[in-house]
């Protein structure tokens, strides 16, 4: 099922490119480029109503990079609301007022238009963009429910079914690794960097490797903890650092790629070491779009475990890395 969703999706793309050649675009003021796909119903969006839809978000230019893809995960929800002047424009919060039921849409962005209104730095762009790419987005609107009580418990069967499809999915990918000896392979990757640096670590149950320079006298790190702690994560192969920061990790509820937060539980508050990390139990056979990490790539990660509460600290700004990205990947 999914890769007809796939082809349709390729094929929408194409029809969008042949019309964006063409005259067939229209333009908003802000400058903003939108195809609608008209899907037959009549009954327009309400403001207060909730538009339920797949998206894809794309950057084109010399390399093709796709960001998102809502139809590998589950439909996006977002309520209809009135946006006050200029806060709205050139982004697709201008169009979707105008999608009905059953409607498809592209919109494009243009990178050189981001920088221009000052929407985006061009020293500050990830690698995977630059000058003369463009945005493009697909739209596909499900339904239209009246109200958030209405599209809550809608989207509620919809993550059941996606969780239920991603634990099948990532059962049948780890059987089938374990058996073809990736993982084996990749605990002995890790072992014989350790041996080549002259390290000693212990190997967890699970695959981690942990070399604790202080183990810490506080409390300690299980389920159910909050977990602030500073790091310097490096690429294993090439012992570069990728970043280096600070955050807060929900232990035990996926908030952090399985061998950090595995690292993490052999520590107490107050605790310093390194985490090595094999490629299966890091991001996998599919790492985020447009971060610094190749398939299966083993990491380090140099931690100090600053503290350990029972609540959420404070809310701060959340860095990118280590925390896990809701995409395909196996089981780690």
């Amino acid at each position: 099922m999914k890769q007809l969703k796939t082809l349709g999706l390729v094929v929408f793309a194409a029809a969008a490119f042949t019309a964006c050649n063409n005259t067939e675009f229209k333009t908003t003021a802000s400058g903003l480029k939108y195809k609608i796909y008209e899907g037959g119903s009549k009954d327009s969006v309400k403001i207060g109503e909730v538009l339920k839809f797949n998206v894809t978000q794309k950057v084109s230019g010399t390399k093709d990079t796709t960001l998102y893809n809502s139809y590998e995960t589950m439909p996006e929800y977002m309520p209809l609301q009135t946006v006050p002047p200029g806060q709205g424009d050139y982004s697709p919060i201008e169009i979707l007022p105008k999608l009905k039921k059953g409607d498809s849409a592209v919109i494009i962005m243009f990178v050189d238009s981001l920088i221009k209104k000052g929407l985006a730095q061009e020293a500050q762009l990830p690698p995977f963009m630059k000058k003369g790419d463009k945005f493009i987005f697909t739209f596909k609107v499900l339904e239209v429910f009246k109200n958030d009580s209405l599209a809550m418990l809608d989207r509620q069967k919809e993550m059941e079914a996606y969780q239920k499809r991603e634990e099948a999915k990532q059962k049948a990918d780890s059987i089938a690794f374990e058996k073809s000896g990736g993982k084996q392979k990749q605990i002995a990757a890790v072992e014989e960097y350790l041996k080549k640096k002259n390290i000693t670590a212990t190997k967890t149950a699970l695959g981690t490797f942990v070399k604790i320079d202080a183990p810490g006298d506080g409390a300690p790190i299980a389920n159910g903890k909050f977990v602030t702690v500073k790091y310097n994560g490096k690429h294993l192969l090439t012992d570069s650092t990728f970043q280096s920061s600070s955050f807060t990790v929900p232990i035990g509820q996926q908030g952090s790629i399985p061998g950090f937060e595995d690292g993490l539980k052999q520590f107490k508050k107050g605790g310093k070491g390194v985490i090595y990390i094999p490629g299966f139990l890091a991001y996998g056979k599919t790492p985020p779009p447009g971060s610094p990490f190749k398939e299966y790539e083993p990491l380090y990660f140099e931690v100090e475990i600053t503290d350990v509460s029972d609540n959420m600290p404070q809310p701060q700004a959340p860095p990118v890395m280590p925390q896990e990205q809701p995409q395909k990947d196996t089981k780690k």
